[in-house]
């Protein structure tokens, strides 16, 4: 890979993750990452393991992509997540934060292990439908909640949005054949608002 290409790619990645910031900090838009995530990957795995004055080490590199993940919902696409968190193990394989959320991913994704006991180990307060554990939920997710987008663009985000936004989730899953139970469904006890 020449320089020039090398200077494209990093210019590239620079913008992907200016924009997967402001998706992580603007409301109702964490989903948009998913697809700039894959994009960045696929540039980080094509990148050398020391690009200067971007990264001087694979350790470095390994932790870019971490920066990388902080901006996702990694259960939203935990198999992709898995497979870029391997990669940051294959970087820097010392790394106990990331071995931990490689561990919880595969156990998020393993069917055969009770959703109660996957949300007692990691102190995660809310059910959730199992189905979002599925490839099949990951292999639509993105569609789904660019189709909810678009349904709900002109909906006020305040106070009782979630049940519009479950309501339309819901209905356009359904289209996949996919049958899902809400937060507020898995949690009768909750109050949400």
């Amino acid at each position: 890979m020449n320089e020039k290409s090398i200077e494209q790619k990093v210019k590239r990645l620079g913008a992907i993750f200016s924009a997967m910031v402001e998706n992580y900090n603007t409301f109702d838009s964490v989903w948009k990452n998913i697809s700039l995530a894959r994009e960045a990957f696929t540039i980080m795995k094509e990148l050398p393991m020391v690009v200067e004055g971007e990264y001087a080490t694979p350790v470095e590199k390994a932790s870019i992509l971490s920066q990388m993940l902080d901006q996702m919902e990694e259960t939203l696409t935990p198999r992709f997540c898995i497979e870029v968190r391997e990669y940051i193990h294959s970087l820097n394989a010392d790394d106990e934060s990331n071995n931990e959320e490689l561990t919880q991913l595969r156990d998020f994704i393993d069917e055969s292990f009770p959703m109660e006991e996957y949300c007692k180990k990691y102190s995660k307060i809310l059910k959730f439908d199992p189905i979002e554990r599925t490839q099949k939920w990951e292999d639509v997710i993105y569609d789904v909640e660019q189709e909810c987008a678009e349904i709900l663009k002109d909906e006020p985000k305040g106070m009782g949005f979630c049940f519009s936004y479950w309501s339309t989730k819901r209905s356009v899953l359904e289209k996949y054949g996919i049958s899902w139970k809400s937060p507020g469904s898995m949690n009768p006890r909750v109050m949400f608002d």
